[in-house]
């Protein structure tokens, strides 16, 4: 019983019956019914799973025995025995008898162990194997773009951040200090823009997501790139970390065709919008014999190469779009055809940490072997703590202002702080009532939004996400209620991240000029409702 202004009111109560198959002994079913009457049947079985029968070897503790001619190879991850049927006076079946001490015949394949081949087949098997070494493709040259290597391998028995809480309180004030002064130091003639773009090309895309973040940040990207002039036909347009290849479609919905893009990422994604290129059609009243030729776009297998397409009279406007399944570290652009006697525009939306650093390392080793050859970039900055002292790009700009690798990557960590979430304690839960439910519900639907429009399969993506939100969670205390173990308010850690992340960046536009590159510049490029990371670099190459 409840009272509220005299008035008494009573709750309705439910009954919940689960329906349970006799033969089966499996939940089929729950019927759910409330105070008037009203019944809900929900089903919770799967049909394959109703009609499965329970095996007597489901007990873990007694397996079942092999039966006659079966193989005797025990399988723990389904705690039995295999199913296959062994030769006669055999042990084990074909595929497990690398197993049986007296076999002569069958060997683990040299790619993958997980399968076993016949030793007078060995050959032909390795021709076609699936586990194979793929055939490199004609730019791959390996850790041509790494810094130093030795940086790489060096160990130490703390992390970073353990180090930075074994701090004295005045000696962590003075490295806050040391990083504060050298900010101002690189920022004292500079100050970062705020730029927010807009593109036709997205017009739709905003009004389905109804201003979704992406959409409004690609938006942004592609009015930069137009304000440069750099969204022309004959350019060669790299994206790096291009994921499912979504920013590289707006960006031929910008430009047009015919047109060639490069896609460059290290895992395989469902490229979901290559799909898109592909069957991209310009216009149904065309010539029906020329359209399916001209308008159809040229996607490569993992590690092939593109086959060069002379463009005729009926191939005029062929757009061609070639995907490299490798690492940046390994990408040696002066060796990919497609570039050659080109402009290159290079663009990444969110390019995590050092994979920045190896991007611009990648394009300086281009234009040292090719000169004049890029003619912009716009990269969108992100992920900080994950850069890498071995891949950073400038170490003489730390060395100037007195860091060096363990100084550098405690200022990787202290990127955090820029950001992490504040931690909300007991009594702010409890004491949130309905607008706490309506910001939950706020921050519902963005997660709803964003996992709509990024719909990153790839495992280790989701790898960094966990290790970067182990980090920050790592990062705070254990009680909210508590000060920070910096001894700073979160206001002042949040401003401070920001200061190590723009520092950092800043060393990265003093190493594109230094090699000779022009209008280099960070700008803010959304808000930071839109994206946290609203930090781009940009290249104008041609002013």
């Amino acid at each position: 019983m409840k009272e509220d202004s005299n008035i008494a009111v009573t709750e309705k109560k439910k009954t919940v019956v689960q329906i349970i198959d006799e033969k089966t002994n499996l939940k089929t079913r729950v019927e759910i019914t409330d105070g008037n009457d009203n019944k809900k049947v929900f089903y919770r079985v799967n049909k394959k799973q109703k009609n499965k029968k329970k095996r007597p070897n489901d007990d873990p503790e007694h397996p079942q025995q092999p039966g006659p001619n079966q193989c005797h190879y025990f399988v723990k991850r389904k705690n039995r025995y295999c199913h296959l049927i062994a030769k006669k006076g055999k042990l084990y079946c074909g595929e497990h008898a690398v197993f049986d001490p007296e076999n002569q015949e069958r060997i683990p394949c040299p790619y993958d162990n997980a399968h076993s081949v016949v030793k007078k087949d060995l050959e032909k098997h390795l021709e076609r194997c699936n586990s194979r070494p793929k055939p490199k493709d004609e730019c791959f040259v390996e850790n041509c773009n790494i810094r130093d290597m030795a940086a790489l391998e060096k160990t130490r028995e703390k992390t970073p951040r353990e180090e930075l809480k074994e701090m004295s309180k005045e000696d962590f004030d003075k490295f806050v200090e040391r990083i504060l002064n050298a900010y101002n130091d690189a920022f004292k003639d500079y100050e970062i823009p705020t730029e927010i773009l807009d593109h036709e090309a997205l017009n739709e895309r905003k009004i389905e997501t109804h201003g979704g973040k992406h959409a409004v940040q690609q938006a942004s990207i592609l009015g930069h790139l137009a304000k440069i002039n750099s969204l022309k036909k004959e350019d060669v347009y790299v994206e790096f970390g291009a994921g499912k290849g979504e920013l590289t479609y707006y960006v031929r919905k910008a430009v047009g065709d015919p047109s060639t893009y490069v896609l460059i990422d290290r895992r395989n994604f469902r490229m979901k919008f290559d799909r898109e290129n592909k069957n991209k059609k310009k216009g149904k009243k065309e010539n029906a014999e020329n359209n399916e030729e001209s308008s159809t776009s040229i996607a490569t297998t993992p590690n092939e190469t593109s086959t060069e397409t002379v463009a005729t009279e009926d191939e005029k406007s062929l757009t061609i779009q070639k995907r490299l399944y490798m690492d940046i570290k390994d990408l040696c652009l002066a060796k990919l055809s497609l570039l050659h006697h080109k402009k290159l525009v290079a663009v990444s939306k969110h390019l995590c940490g050092c994979a920045t650093d190896l991007t611009l390392k990648c394009l300086v080793n281009y234009t040292d072997t090719v000169p004049n050859s890029v003619k912009s970039i716009f990269i969108a900055l992100c992920c900080h703590q994950i850069c890498n002292y071995g891949m950073y790009c400038n170490p003489d700009y730390l060395t100037h202002y007195g860091f060096n690798q363990e100084d550098f990557e405690k200022i990787c960590v202290l990127t955090t702080w820029a950001t992490c979430g504040k931690r909300v304690s007991k009594s702010e839960k409890t004491g949130g009532g309905e607008n706490e439910k309506e910001s939950k519900a706020d921050d519902d639907d963005d997660e709803e939004e964003e996992e709509e429009e990024e719909e990153d399969d790839d495992e280790e993506k989701a790898k960094k996400e966990l290790l970067k939100k182990s980090e920050l969670e790592e990062d705070g205390n254990d009680n909210p209620n508590e000060p920070h173990w910096s001894g700073m308010s979160f206001d002042d850690r949040t401003v401070f991240g920001r200061k190590c992340k723009r520092f950092l960046d800043m060393g990265r536009v003093q190493f594109l000029r230094a090699h000779g590159y022009q209008n280099v510049r960070l700008v803010h490029y959304v808000t930071q409702k839109y994206s946290l990371e609203n930090c781009a670099l940009i290249v104008n190459n041609m002013e």
